[in-house]
This record gives structure tokens, sequence and C-alpha cells, in this order.
């Protein structure tokens, strides 16, 4: 795994760059991460409404499976999972390394530019420019300083995806990210345009039966050691079809185990397919999510990181449980 980069150029130190990149660019391409949440998505959606405003030939495309829990999203219904043959710059959002592209990551090798647009402090850098904002509390952050100092239009879509990126990142402005700067992005998007009720009652209050279902079968089966300090649970195969869900639906999961008082560090283990887990983490002060994920060749934030292997839920489970039960120790 790359070496996380300490020093990324400030954003008066590229603009200039991307702006020459976006005179030049006939067909450009917009990607944010396998499994998008609003954050990678709303920021896609955003920088392409804006640029299209200006003219631009601007396609946002999605790694499959389509994220379709973000159906409420301006501009969703343009989005692709084929990218045209002709792209020749590509700007991607929220994604700190190429793997995260997943059937996509192909595009950052065969597209002459690339932007990176980010906030992970996991970031590899993989871009022709790297925009690379560490204490943002969201890429949607990053992405209106960018489109406020390129001069381009935020509109009402633009400013409602970008205040679901942010609303989003933030845990509905809960986290430990949640700073005045953030507050003044939510204020200043409200009054360009995006409806915070709306963006809260689609992000947070429009679950299905099915995720309501899976959610109670994931949290029926968690466990805790460590006086309640490590708190773990699994979605499985099997609970999917018990609920008759799929795996989009259990987006909320993590959310429900890391709400125990008593939690330090929160793992989700994810059977995505045979042979395949998916693992999310959520940590409290002092510790570190990432500490958990990058042994596995994952990354993320401070307080959220994940990982994916492919090795089942009962080869990789185990593995993950040690890490996090050491660094629990470590500070008993």
């Amino acid at each position: 795994m790359t070496a996380a980069i300490t020093a990324w150029p400030r954003l008066e130190d590229v603009v200039d760059d991307i702006r020459a990149i976006l005179d030049r660019a006939r067909v450009i391409a917009c990607l944010p991460h396998k499994d998008a949440d609003a954050d990678s998505l709303g920021s896609a959606l955003a920088f392409a409404l804006s640029m299209r405003a200006m003219g631009r030939d601007v396609h946002v495309l999605v790694p499959p499976p389509m994220p379709r829990l973000l159906d409420y999203l301006p501009g969703f219904a343009s989005v692709s999972e084929s990218a045209p043959d002709d792209i020749d710059t590509l700007f991607t959002f929220d994604c700190p390394t190429t793997a995260r592209f997943g059937d996509r990551q192909d595009l950052i090798q065969r597209t002459a530019t690339v932007v990176n647009v980010d906030h992970h402090v996991s970031n590899e850098g993989f871009g022709t420019v790297n925009l690379v904002e560490v204490t943002a509390s969201a890429t949607g952050q990053v992405v209106h300083d960018l489109l406020t100092t390129l001069g381009a239009p935020i509109t009402a879509d633009v400013a409602t995806n970008l205040y679901a990126a942010l609303f989003t990142d933030t845990g509905g402005f809960r986290h430990e990210n949640t700073t005045e700067e953030a507050l003044r992005l939510g204020a200043d998007l409200v009054a360009a345009g995006a409806n915070p009720g709306w963006v809260a009652l689609k992000s947070y209050k429009s679950r299905s039966v099915r995720q309501l279902k899976l959610e109670g079968l994931a949290v029926g089966s968690l466990r805790t050691e460590l006086d309640g300090r490590l708190v773990w649970s699994e979605v499985t195969e099997a609970m999917l079809a018990e609920a008759g869900a799929d795996m989009m639906e259990s987006e909320g999961v993590i959310d429900q185990l890391q709400s125990l008082d008593t939690m330090q560090i929160a793992l989700l283990f994810k059977e995505s397919a045979p042979g395949i887990t998916k693992l999310s983490v959520r940590t409290r002060d002092p510790y570190d999510a990432t500490a958990v994920c990058c042994p596995f060749g994952g990354g993320g934030h401070l307080r959220a990181a994940g990982a994916e292997l492919h090795e089942p839920i009962a080869v990789f489970e185990p593995r993950v449980l040690e890490v996090a039960r050491g660094l629990l120790r470590s500070t008993r």
C-alpha cells in the first residue's frame, strides 16, 4: 500500500492547472468510488451540473452496482455505468485509492488527465493533479471551494448535492468533523437553494421495511467484549435473504453499532459475495479507524474507515478482531 502523503498542494497552488485542464478538455467524466455514498456521488454530480451550466460536455459514471438509494440527488437520472470511448479528462471524487473504483479503475490508467479531488488522509495521490484537503469535513466541501474559486455557478441543484455530501459525511452534523467551517458552509448552501429538511428526510428517514428488518437481524447478532468497548456484527447472505434485502440496504447497520454507549471500536463484516468480505470500522477518541483497516489494504478517516478482502468472513473476522483487541488493550 502507498504511504499516505502528508503535505498536499493547496487549492490556490493547483487551481490554475485545473482551469487549464478544463479549458482544453473535450469530454469530461466524473467518477465516484464503488458503492458510492452521498459525499462521493453528490460531489461528482455537483461538479458535473456546474460544468454543464458552463456548456461543457460532462458525464457522471459509477462503478456498478448503481447506488439506487441515492436517486434523490439532483442529476441522478443522468448517471451511467458505462463510459464513453472519447473521454480525455477524468475527475475523481472522494476516493483515496484506485482499487476503490472497482470495475472502473482502468479509467485511471487509460485517461490522459486525471484530477483527484478528495479529503481522505489515506489518499494515494494517483492524479495528474491532486486536490486533497484532509482537513475538510467532506469532499463536497472541497468541491464547493473549487467551484467558487473557478467562478463556476452554484445553482440550487448544485447546492443540494453539496449539502447532501456535507450533511451525510458529518453524520447529520453530529460527528467530530462538524467544524465551524462546515456549519457555515451548510448555511451558505441552504441560502443557495438546498433544502435541509428534505435532504435529512431522504438521508435518514426514508428506509424500507427490508432495511429495518436487516438492521434488526444484524443488531440482534451483535457481540461485545472488553467491557463493551469492542462491538461487532455481521451482514451475511443468509440475513439478506431473510430480510429480502440487498447489500446496499445494510448501510445503516454500522450507525446502530456505534450508538452503543460503551463502544470505542465498532466493526461490521459484510459478506458481499462468496469469499469476499467488506469491513466497516467506526471509532471514538483516542482510536484511529485506519489503524484497523490499513493492515488489510484499506483506509479512510480517523473515525470511519473500511477495507475489502477476498476472504470469507470466517477467515477475515478473527484477523481483524485481533487487531482491534490489540489497539484497545494497548491503552487499557
